[in-house]
């Protein structure tokens, strides 16, 4: 089932928070493109966004915890590197295979369970670091 953002997902960082809206967002568009039968071209826009959307998602997450001193940086940083790994793959499997609906739901499972998986473990945990430091 598609998830929709909810406060549950927030780390109460604004600028990371919103970040997160517009992947889910993203995450929206493309399903609506798949149950529109357009799953096929979905999946190209859902590719390229999901790369640009990393890239610099990742640059404000990993300086956000560089500057609080995260001491969990060294594996959210593999955790970013897997997710490109499997970009990397869908967009291999495109340019053998070409756009297909497999690969549509395929690059919809990446963007939800990643994202809800990611948000909700791993950067609430860096969240909680930088509350507890400003409490300390």
């Amino acid at each position: 089932m598609l998830k929709d953002w909810s406060d549950v997902y927030s780390i109460r960082i604004d600028e990371i928070d919103e970040q997160h809206q517009g992947f889910f967002g993203a995450s929206h568009q493309l399903y609506e493109g798949i149950l529109g039968r357009d799953g096929k071209n979905a999946v190209v826009d859902a590719i390229v966004f999901m790369r640009e959307y990393a890239e610099k998602h990742f640059r404000t997450e990993e300086a956000f915890m560089r500057k609080h001193q995260y001491p969990g940086l060294k594996e959210h940083l593999l955790q970013h590197a897997a997710f490109f790994r499997r970009l990397d793959e869908l967009e291999n499997d495109l340019m053998i295979f070409g756009p297909s609906q497999d690969l549509a739901d395929r690059a919809l499972d990446i963007t939800q369970d990643w994202l809800i998986d990611h948000i909700a473990d791993e950067d609430m945990l860096y969240a909680l670091h930088v509350k507890a430091r400003a409490e300390g």
